[in-house]
C-alpha cells in the first residue's frame, strides 16, 4: 500500500483535529488523474489514484473511476486535504482538479448482422462520465463486444510540448491500454470517434 493510500485509511478509521472545513471545497468530483499520470516522467512519485465526490451539503465520499461509491457519505473533514501554494486543492502532495460533467452516447457493432445483410448496432445513451479519468462500461451482452470510454481533460507533464486536450479513449478489453482515442480542445462543448466497429460522443453538462 503507497504512502497516500496508508494516509487516506488511516484517516477515514480516525478523523484527526480538521485544519480545513469540508465546505471550502466546492461540491463536484475531484481526482489527481493528471498529477499521477504524469509524476513517474516528471521524476516524483506516483499517488494512487483518488476520487472524491463531494455534495452541495458539504458531505463527501470515495468514488471510482466509474463514478461508484468505495464509501458512505462522510460530513468529517477530507483527510490530507490542504490548499496548494500554486491555489486549489491536494491530498497528500497530490493535485485534485474538479471534474466537469459530460453526457455520451456509444453505439456499437453487432457481432451479426441484420437479416438483410446490413450492420447491426447495439446503442446507449445518456450514459454520465466526467472529464477527469472518467469511465463508463457499455457492456454487449453477447451481441456485441463490450466498450469502455474514458475522458480526461490532458495536460501533460513539463517541458512537454503538447497543447492541453480534451481526450476520448476508447477500451475493448486492456483497461490501460486504449483501442483508440480522439481529441479536442480543452474547452471543446463536444467530442466524438468513429472506428467503424464503434461510434461515441460526448457533450459537456455544463461550462
Amino acid at each position: 500500500m503507497s504512502k497516500l493510500s496508508t494516509m487516506i485509511a488511516i484517516g477515514l478509521a480516525v478523523i484527526a483535529p480538521p485544519t480545513l472545513a469540508n465546505d471550502t471545497i466546492p461540491a463536484g468530483i475531484w481526482t489527481n488523474t493528471e498529477d499521477a499520470y504524469f509524476a513517474e516522467e516528471e521524476g516524483r512519485e506516483k499517488a494512487d489514484w483518488v476520487g472524491i465526490e463531494v455534495g452541495e451539503d458539504g458531505q463527501w465520499r470515495m468514488i471510482d473511476a466509474f463514478g461508484a461509491s468505495k464509501s458512505d457519505w462522510a460530513a468529517s473533514p477530507i483527510p490530507g486535504l490542504s490548499t496548494r501554494e500554486e491555489g486549489g486543492w491536494q491530498i497528500g502532495a497530490s493535485e485534485l482538479r474538479k471534474a466537469r460533467a459530460m453526457s455520451c452516447w456509444v453505439s456499437v457493432k453487432k457481432f451479426a448482422g441484420k437479416p438483410n445483410g446490413d450492420a447491426d448496432w447495439a446503442f446507449a445513451n445518456k450514459l454520465k462520465i466526467f472529464d477527469q479519468g472518467g469511465r463508463v462500461l457499455v457492456a454487449g451482452e453477447g451481441v456485441a463486444p463490450d466498450v469502455t470510454i474514458r475522458v480526461r481533460n490532458v495536460t501533460w507533464a513539463r517541458g512537454s510540448r503538447n497543447k492541453p486536450s480534451l481526450v476520448l479513449y476508447i477500451h475493448k478489453q486492456d483497461p490501460v491500454r486504449a483501442e483508440s482515442y480522439s481529441w479536442a480542445a480543452p474547452d471543446a462543448d463536444l467530442i466524438g470517434v468513429n472506428l467503424r466497429w464503434v461510434q461515441a460522443s460526448c457533450s459537456r453538462e455544463e461550462s
